[in-house]
């Protein structure tokens, strides 16, 4: 059973999301008159506030750890493990970059939230579909190389808790195709704002650990058919249960 907390909590994101479709339309009345760095600037802007808003009004809190790694004069690929419907947010609230999303293709059944991802540069991928899985990696690095920063989960989905799963080798592509550095982050407590099998919202503490980067442009061929265990292991390092 829903508690009248989460209750509360529910009302205020759905006028929140309110707010951002009539954003979302103005800036695409927008991408018709200004230049696409000004659209780019407000609807980041408009969407960190969002992320920002929607983890501190679950009453939870961040520990950023090693944002001093965030690489900020060039596009990066951001690897992340993937624990709860919250990382999203939790990424986007606290990176300090634009980033955009290679997300599920579920989530271009809502028009409106599918309209807003694009907008911050997001890109859909079907994972049963492997012809289309290649384009969204090729389009991925095609936004790598044009300055667009990039999130990956190459879990594929949510862990809720549990171990880190095994990383998809093919996600690590868009780093080394585009030459563009790495960034490992572990998320270590999103699961417990909204776990599994429960509506309710519960505070939570969740610790963000941003770890060193790795840069790809002189990786032997050996240490780029690696990486998805090189950084699995670097990320499932930063969990207190692993």
């Amino acid at each position: 059973m829903i508690n009248i907390k989460s209750i509360f909590w529910y009302i205020r994101q759905f006028a929140w999301l309110t707010r951002n479709l009539a954003e979302t339309v103005r800036v695409k009345k927008m991408l018709k008159t200004h230049t696409k760095e000004e659209c780019d600037k407000r609807i980041w802007a408009d969407a960190e506030n969002w992320a920002k808003y929607i983890v501190r009004s679950t009453g939870s809190d961040v520990e950023v750890i090693g944002a001093e790694n965030i690489i900020n004069d060039r596009a990066v690929l951001v690897v992340s493990n993937h624990q709860g419907f919250f990382d999203i947010p939790i990424l986007m609230g606290n990176m300090t970059i634009p980033i955009g999303f290679i997300a599920k293709t579920d989530l271009k059944k809502f028009p409106f939230l599918s309209d807003w991802m694009e907008l911050i540069h997001c890109l859909f991928m079907d994972r049963s579909d492997m012809k289309q899985s290649m384009q969204v990696i090729i389009d991925g690095i095609k936004q790598i190389r044009s300055g667009q920063s990039m999130v990956i989960f190459p879990e594929g989905t949510r862990s809720k808790g549990g171990p880190v799963g095994r990383f998809h080798a093919g996600s690590f592509k868009l780093a080394t195709k585009s030459k563009a550095p790495i960034i490992p982050v572990t998320i270590d407590g999103s699961y417990k704002i909204m776990e599994e099998g429960h509506n309710n919202i519960r505070p939570s503490h969740v610790r963000l650990i941003i770890h060193k980067p790795i840069y790809t442009e002189n990786l032997t061929k050996d240490e780029a058919g690696d990486l998805h265990v090189t950084v699995r292991e670097i990320i499932a390092g930063g969990l207190k249960n692993e």
